[in-house]
C-alpha cells in the first residue's frame, strides 16, 4: 500500500501565499479537515528552545499562524503546545521563537506541556496535552542533528517528553540507534494524525541549532510520520536507510519500503536540493560495515566527532553547563568559558543543541576524517557499479 505524501513548494513566509500552500498540502495528502469541526487540534512545532525567528533553529511563527488559522476554519478549537529543551526558560521560549505572539493574533490556545502534568505511557511520562487533544498535527523544522543526521516529523514528537526527562533520556541511550529507537517509541506513543513540515527555510550542517540555513522552499505533509521522513530524505538525496529512526521504523514493521510513496503537489524533481550538508558526525555508508559495529564498540569516544566550545564565540552563560546529561562540562571559572571533559562526554550534543550563541562546534577526530574518506570512496563505487 502506497502512502501519500504531498510536497508543495513556498518561497517564503509571506501569509496569504503561505496559508494556500498549507492548505493545498493538506488537502494533497489526503487529510479530510471536515472531520475536525467541533474537536480540539493541537498544534505540535519545533519550539526546541529560545531561538530567535531568524535563526531558523525552531518552526516559523507565521507556518503556526497559517496552520492555526487553517483549522479554525475548519471549526476546530486549536491549542499550540511543545516541550522546550529544559534549558531555557519556558516563557522566554514562547516570546523569542515569536509563537506567543502567533497565537495571541490567530486566537491559538498556548498549552505548555509542563503546566499540563505528564501520564505514562509505554514506559515514557509524555504530556498530558497531546493525549488529551482529539488531533495532533505534527509541524516540525526541516532540519539535520548532530546525533540522528535529520530532524523531521518522528524526531519532533520526542517533545512530548517533559523537559529534563528528555536529558535523562539522553543520558541512558546515548548512542545514535539507541537514541533513535527511543524517539521512534515516543512517536508511535502520541502518533500524529498529521505532519507538516516547514521545509521552507531549513537547517543544515551541524544541526539543529547550530548549522547554517538553506532555502529549500517547500513543505512536506502527510499522514505517515514515516512516509513523511522517507519523502523528505528524497528532497535531498539522502539514501533514507541511512536515517536510524527510517531504518528503526522499517525494522519494526511499522514502515515498509517496498510500498514506496505517492507523492503528490508539486513535481519533487523541481525542488530537490542534492548538494544539502549534512552534520560532521555523518559518515554515508558506515551503518551498512558489519566491521563498524565492533570498531565503534571499541573506539567510539576517538572515533567519533566532539563537541568543542569557541571561546571566542562563548558569552559565558552557563546554558552548556545546565544542559549536559552527565555532568561533563566543567566550569571552573564563571568570568570564563565552561570546559568539556572528553572522557566524560557521550557525544549526545545537548550543549550544541541548547547553545544559542553558536559558540559549540562539532570537530571529527582523525580517524572519523580518515573513515568519512574511505565510507565516501566506497558509496561512489557502488554508485558507479
Amino acid at each position: 500500500m502506497q502512502h501519500r505524501v504531498a510536497i508543495v513548494g513556498q518561497r517564503d513566509y509571506e501569509p496569504p501565499a503561505l496559508e494556500a500552500s498549507i492548505k493545498m498540502a493538506i488537502d494533497a495528502a489526503g487529510f479530510d479537515l471536515a472531520s475536525v469541526r467541533g474537536r480540539t487540534v493541537l498544534l505540535k512545532p519545533n519550539m526546541l528552545g529560545a531561538f530567535a525567528v531568524s535563526m531558523a533553529t525552531t518552526t516559523h511563527p507565521e507556518f503556526v499562524a497559517a496552520a492555526g488559522r487553517i483549522f479554525k476554519a475548519a471549526g476546530a478549537t486549536v491549542w499550540v503546545g511543545d516541550s522546550p529543551n529544559g534549558v531555557h526558560p519556558i516563557d522566554q521560549v514562547w516570546e523569542t521563537t515569536g509563537i506567543r505572539d502567533a497565537c495571541r493574533r490567530e486566537g491559538l490556545i498556548e498549552r505548555p506541556f509542563e503546566a499540563a502534568g505528564s501520564e505514562e505511557r509505554a514506559g515514557f511520562l509524555i504530556s498530558k496535552v497531546p493525549l488529551a487533544a482529539d488531533f495532533v498535527v505534527n509541524l516540525p523544522k526541516f532540519k539535520t542533528h548532530s546525533l540522528t543526521v535529520m530532524t523531521l516529523a518522528v524526531k519532533n514528537m520526542y517533545g512530548c517528553i517533559c523537559g529534563l526527562q528528555k536529558s535523562a533520556l539522553h543520558a541512558s541511550n546515548p548512542k545514535p540507534y539507541e537514541f533513535s529507537e527511543m524517539c521512534v517509541r515516543v512517536a508511535e506513543t502520541v502518533r500524529p494524525d498529521l505532519s507538516i513540515v516547514d521545509g521552507i527555510v531549513a537547517m543544515e550542517g551541524n544541526g539543529p541549532s547550530g548549522g547554517p540555513l538553506r532555502e529549500l522552499g517547500v513543505i512536506v505533509a502527510g499522514t505517515n510520520m514515516h512516509a513523511v521522513d522517507r519523502a523528505s530524505c528524497s528532497l535531498i538525496g539522502l539514501p533514507p536507510m541511512e536515517v536510524d529512526t527510517i531504518r528503526i521504523a522499517v525494522e519494526r514493521g511499522l514502515w515498509n519500503e517496498s510500498d514506496g510513496l505517492d507523492i503528490a503537489g508539486d513535481p519533487i524533481e523541481r525542488l530537490r536540493t542534492p548538494d544539502f550538508a549534512l552534520p560532521a558526525t555523518y559518515t554515508r555508508g558506515i551503518r551498512h560495515w558489519r566491521i563498524s559495529h565492533f570498531v565503534t564498540r571499541l573506539i567510539w569516544k576517538r572515533l567519533n566527532a566532539q563537541p568543542v566550545i569557541a571561546r571566542s564565540r562563548c558569552v559565558h552563560c552557563g546554558l552548556c553547563v545546565r544542559s549536559c546529561p552527565v555532568s561533563a562540562i566543567d566550569w571552573p571559572d564563571e568570568s570564563g568559558p565552561p570546559v568539556i571533559a572528553k572522557r566524560r562526554c557521550i557525544q549526545c550534543f545537548c550543549c550544541h543543541e541548547a547553545c544559542p550563541h553558536k559558540a559549540i562546534d562539532i570537530r571529527k577526530s582523525l580517524p572519523l576524517k580518515i573513515w568519512r574518506a574511505l565510507a565516501d570512496r566506497r558509496a561512489r563505487l557502488e554508485a558507479e557499479g
